[in-house]
């Protein structure tokens, strides 16, 4: 079906063809019909299915068609974003016919929406509280209004509109049509309905089931791990725009900072910022110059942002109605979305709700106690089994890397050490062997020579002797160290090298040396001297 099948004005088509509307939506194909015969209307739908188109292009077409006198229309919205919207469609479409209208909505300039209505428009999209306000000031004429249109009547309910709405209602000429669209609907608002409508129509599209186009998970977690999933969730996913759910504005902008300081670029939206602060983050988001938006369900209803990829509910939804309208801002315009939502232990009633709704697939993971910044994570495949278990196996190749190493400087020292205990006199049985060979040919050698060369003996071995020593000490201490490092042995103090060096057993030439040279005198200086050394020393 086209729209130029509903036997529209030519200026309305061309609206329409500006804004890219040619076919129409299930809802806006049930209602435009019933609403341009003039009948009472109840439509319920889920969020994106095209409810605004529904009653504002046959209210539109009415208005041309009748004597535009004064106010023709009423659009009452819950939220200033949602009537924002409605406004901006009531613009594009109504460009060419020359329609005109005016949002009344808190946060915005008073003087400036009292001026709007003083001048007259033909259709005032409102939300209640600012309506309220504005009357006491301007006292707005209704007498010629035609049209009231209740827009998300089940959340102007839920946020404790009701009592304002009777009271607007009581301004507005009996003699009307009404529309009510809601998503759900309540007791109250049958109620509401019953004392305001007059033999309404019904129609039904898509009540309260959530899109096909979303794939749902639900994560199990404790609340410090929703940070560090968020982190890799927005790093493993391919996206291009979040909208992230929180329950209360305090929690809205402390998530937002959480997420600017972990480098990531986000904007917040709740009831407590000015419009302007409002419109301005909005923006952002839809120009894409920031990719997240953390928000309150403020956002959750009727407001048109187009190509969401991920929703995630940081905080559960309060109740079913709320948790479709929320994931409905993705899957919109037969792209596939991803709807995700963080549920802890406290959040288990609500969630049961969530759960049973009709048709609904929804699929539960569960976190890992021990899954953190530093866990792996992968979209498909899920978390690791010991929710960090890459870290673990570098750990223990780290460790196992250390120790090999470990064992190779140990093996080294020991191989130093060997070589060093192998230079010292007498400290194997090499050294033993050659001292032998050495002491067979002194044997063989004659007495005389021996004789003739024994006093440059005594001083040669004299010197050996004291350069062995010194060497020996410093290969003592240098062997200590090697040993400290491969943790063979421990510390060694210099009492334990002494008793090692006493150990030693010395070649019997060697020995001889030792015993002469207690017996000689030592040398004094000049002639006193070489006379000294060659008297004999008595030992006693």
């Amino acid at each position: 079906m086209k729209f130029t099948e509903f036997n529209l004005s030519d200026t309305l088509l061309a609206g329409l063809r500006d804004v890219q509307f040619n076919e129409p939506t299930p809802i806006q194909e049930k209602s435009i019909p019933i609403v341009t015969a003039g009948k009472d209307l109840i439509a319920t739908a889920q969020t994106g299915t095209g409810k605004t188109g529904a009653f504002i292009i046959p209210i539109m077409e009415r208005v041309l068609q009748s004597e535009r006198k004064g106010v023709k229309a009423l659009i009452v919205s819950p939220t200033r974003e949602l009537a924002s919207q409605i406004d901006e469609q009531i613009f594009a479409i109504g460009y060419h016919a020359g329609i005109t209208s005016a949002t009344v909505i808190g946060g915005s300039d008073f003087s400036v929406q009292a001026k709007a209505l003083k001048a007259g428009v033909d259709i005032i999209v409102a939300t209640p509280g600012r309506l309220i306000d504005q009357n006491k000031v301007v006292n707005i004429d209704f007498e010629n209004l035609e049209y009231l249109v209740l827009d998300e009547a089940d959340r102007m309910l839920d946020m404790g509109f009701l009592p304002d709405i009777k009271k607007i209602i009581s301004w507005l000429p009996d003699k009307r049509q009404t529309l009510l669209f809601s998503a759900t609907m309540p007791n109250e608002i049958q109620r509401l309905a019953s004392t305001i409508m007059k033999d309404p129509e019904s129609v039904d599209i898509e009540r309260s089931k959530p899109s096909t186009l979303v794939e749902q998970r639900a994560y199990r977690l404790k609340s410090d791990q929703k940070i560090p999933l968020v982190k890799k969730i927005f790093k493993d996913l391919t996206w291009d725009s979040c909208i992230i759910f929180t329950s209360t504005k305090k929690g809205t902008d402390e998530l937002q900072r959480l997420l600017k300081r972990e480098g990531i670029k986000a904007e917040s939206i709740h009831g407590d910022r000015s419009q302007d602060e409002r419109n301005r983050a909005l923006d952002n988001f839809r120009n894409g110059n920031v990719p997240v938006i953390v928000a309150t369900d403020v956002l959750a209803r009727g407001i048109d942002i187009k190509g969401v990829s991920i929703i995630i509910n940081y905080d559960v939804p309060h109740n079913s109605d709320d948790y479709i309208h929320r994931i409905g801002r993705t899957g919109r315009y037969d792209k596939s979305g991803i709807a995700i939502t963080f549920v802890t232990r406290r959040d288990n009633k609500k969630f049961e709700s969530i759960q049973r709704i009709k048709g609904n697939t929804l699929n539960t993971i569960d976190v890992p106690g021990n899954f953190g910044e530093k866990s792996e994570f992968s979209w498909q495949n899920g978390f690791s089994s010991s929710g960090s278990g890459t870290q673990t196996q570098k750990r223990q190749k780290r460790s196992s890397s250390k120790e090999s190493s470990d064992k190779k400087d140990t093996s080294s020292d020991t191989k130093r050490t060997t070589k060093r205990a192998k230079t010292r006199p007498g400290s194997d049985s090499n050294s033993g062997k050659g001292s032998e060979q050495k002491r067979g040919t002194n044997k063989e050698n004659k007495q005389e020579a021996v004789q003739k060369k024994q006093s440059k003996e005594k001083e040669d071995k004299q010197k050996k002797q004291t350069q062995s020593r010194s060497r020996n000490d410093g290969r003592d201490k240098e062997s200590g160290k090697s040993q400290e490092k491969s943790g063979s042995r421990g510390r060694q103090n210099n009492g334990s090298q002494k008793s090692s060096q006493e150990n030693v057993t010395l070649p019997p030439i060697i020995e001889k040396a030792v015993e002469r040279n207690k017996r000689a005198r030592k040398p004094s200086k000049g002639v006193w001297g070489v006379i000294k050394s060659l008297i004999p020393k008595f030992t006693k």
